[in-house]
């Protein structure tokens, strides 16, 4: 009874087994062009896989060839098309990189990293500012579909960033269109309340340096100074060290009468200009604080040029005691450093403009 039923039971495996092989067969000659494509995909990510690691440690011709043989067995890859295309941006072929840009997006609509990068190659490459607010607009509103997985990934925060960042940009593409209307300046303001307006934007979604100065930057230009003035600052305190801010700062006090706070901040912008060893640009800024000190002598205002040093030793606020030579270097403290720091991340004017802020 045994061997009978090992032998039924040998004999349905075996059946089972064959019937299996048959299927697979019949399957391979019915959906025969569905088995080439996905091993010709799988060539595709292997290829891919290779071009990622070579572009990653800037070996970017090994890439490009990889990125090529994935494409050719799978053209739909977008990501391929993507980092190829960053490629081209990279060697400046701008127009290979909007190629590949365009047909990344065909295949995969919602790819906002690759929409923002194809506007920005649009608007600063090809200066078609239009187009590129176009393509900035669909970005943000092409939502992706959203994915959380606790501690891994939370696409929502990065379509967030990513919003912030294609505000930002279009209010760069603003401000370019608003250049190149030449003598209309009915059109050039109005392109620049709508960087204004896309900056605005951005902020609610991210806050930077960058962002805060073009839309002071924008303000000034439209003579809306105090508003400038407190975008100004706020870029300053997050990024203390950066001479532009300090510089276009300065300028607007100084137009303002402000000459006190103007003065301040010259210095600063010069201080760091001059730490850079960027000796033109100091130079010219150090033209421009002597006329302002020389205003400041019109309107005889002495007493803030004349320079106080107490019994202490102390010097505008810092300890000179804490400056020493270690090696013919000069070397100062962490005290001195923190202060120096704090110094310039104060803007002048700041209670001017955060009592208008308030308001």
């Amino acid at each position: 009874m045994k061997k009978i039923f090992e032998f039924f039971k040998n004999t349905t495996v075996r059946i089972i087994s064959l019937l299996l092989l048959v299927l697979f067969i019949l399957s391979v000659f019915l959906f025969f062009d569905a088995y080439v494509r996905q091993v010709k995909k799988g060539v595709s990510f292997y290829w891919v896989y290779r071009g990622d690691k070579y572009y990653k440690h800037n070996r970017t011709q090994r890439a490009i060839d990889c990125y090529k043989k994935a494409l050719a067995y799978y053209p739909d890859h977008y990501r391929a098309r993507y980092n190829l295309a960053n490629i081209y941006v990279v060697y400046e072929d701008y127009y290979s990189a909007l190629n590949q840009y365009a047909n990344a997006l065909e295949i995969k609509p919602d790819f906002m990293i690759a929409r923002i990068d194809y506007a920005l190659v649009l608007s600063s490459a090809t200066f078609n500012h239009d187009r590129a607010i176009e393509e900035y607009q669909k970005a943000i509103e092409k939502k992706p579909k959203w994915v959380y997985i606790p501690f891994f990934i939370n696409n929502r925060k990065t379509y967030k960033y990513n919003t912030g960042i294609a505000y930002y940009n279009m209010g760069l593409a603003y401000r370019a269109k608003s250049l190149l209307v030449g003598e209309n300046k009915f059109s050039a303001r109005q392109y620049l309340y709508d960087a204004i307006d896309a900056y605005k934007k951005a902020l609610k979604n991210i806050k930077n340096y960058e962002i805060y100065y073009n839309l002071a930057l924008a303000n000034q230009l439209l003579k809306n100074n105090e508003e400038a003035g407190i975008n100004y600052c706020k870029a300053i305190e997050l990024a203390p060290l950066r001479y532009e801010a300090h510089y276009n700062l300065a300028i607007l006090l100084r137009d303002m009468k402000l000459y006190r706070d103007s003065l301040e901040e010259f210095k600063k912008a010069g201080l760091i200009l001059d730490t850079d060893g960027d000796s033109i640009k100091t130079r010219y800024i150090y033209d421009v604080l002597s006329d302002v000190t020389q205003k400041m002598v019109q309107q005889g205002d002495y007493k803030y040029l004349v320079e106080h040093i107490d019994e202490k030793g102390h010097k505008d606020g810092y300890n000179q005691a804490e400056l020493t030579y270690i090696g013919g270097k000069l070397v100062v403290s962490d005290e001195y450093d923190r202060a120096v720091l704090k110094n310039f991340r104060t803007c002048s004017a700041k209670v001017h403009f955060d009592t208008l802020d308030e308001e």
